[in-house]
């Protein structure tokens, strides 16, 4: 799986700047984006300094959460009643609002840090304060652990897995669900024959070009780059490549969340 720096394992700044990234999406959690980055020694810390005023103005989120009102696709069937056996329903519904709000912030964040990975360099006005957040959503279950699930559980939750950084990679959407098998399988035959559906290819790619064009602006107002030293090119190139690989789930995770909601 891919390596990253869990939230309690986070200690000074890491653990600050986890912090602040929970408050400025409104979810109780760090995603496996920031948990990667915070690995790579100083990276983290840079990237955030560099994104932070657009962030905690609110730029940033309220531009992912303004371009995801237009990423849809076509409703789901109901959730069979027998998928839901023994489920929580609330906590099923939660996982996907996570999802639904953060996912949109990690591709906007994405889209302005690799602006800034590539050469740009800001010398704007800064952003307007104060801004307040969502309330934050309830917290979730947890990721599962493929080791830890039965045969079946493990075999579902792998038909969701992809690569970053050449490592498996399953997006924390589906391992936050196989806590629920039923539901698991009910989404992975829901979800199979829309990954390369063209609409959902299409939608994926509107969201994702959206970000791209809305990320200029944003940077452009950005203050400058912080003190100290940049990523050097070989980090740097993971950091996009892992960016770039975002930028393809952070639009399912939208979508997909949202089809949760709509099947419940």
């Amino acid at each position: 799986m891919l390596p990253e720096l869990l939230e309690h394992q986070a200690t000074g700044r890491i653990a600050e700047i986890y912090q602040e990234i929970r408050v400025c999406s409104g979810v109780p959690y760090v995603s496996s984006l920031q948990r990667f980055v915070a690995t790579m020694p100083g990276v983290l810390e840079w990237a955030w300094d560099a994104v932070r005023p657009a962030m905690i103005s609110g730029a940033i989120p309220e531009t992912g959460w303004r371009l995801a009102k237009a990423v849809r696709i076509a409703p789901p069937s109901r959730i069979p009643a027998a998928a839901l056996k023994g489920a929580d329903v609330a906590a099923i519904r939660n996982i996907a609002e996570n999802f639904v709000r953060v996912s949109p912030v990690n591709l906007v964040t994405g889209a302005c840090l690799a602006r800034i990975l590539t050469g740009t360099v800001p010398s704007g006005e800064g952003f307007p304060e104060p801004w307040t957040p969502p309330a934050m959503l309830p917290p979730m279950p947890g990721n599962a652990d493929p080791a830890t699930l039965d045969p079946a559980t493990r075999a579902t939750l792998m038909r969701f897995a992809t690569e970053v950084d050449g490592t498996p990679f399953i997006p924390a959407l589906y391992r936050q669900l196989a806590h629920w098998p039923g539901v698991l399988a009910w989404l992975a035959d829901e979800l199979e024959p829309r990954f390369a559906a063209p609409e959902t290819n299409a939608a994926r790619i509107a969201f994702r070009a959206a970000a791209r064009e809305a990320a200029p602006a944003i940077v452009a107002r950005l203050p400058g780059l912080p003190p100290g030293p940049a990523p050097d090119a070989a980090t740097a190139q993971r950091v996009l490549a892992t960016i770039d690989r975002y930028a393809e789930t952070s639009p399912e995770m939208t979508m997909f969340g949202q089809l949760i909601l709509d099947a419940l």
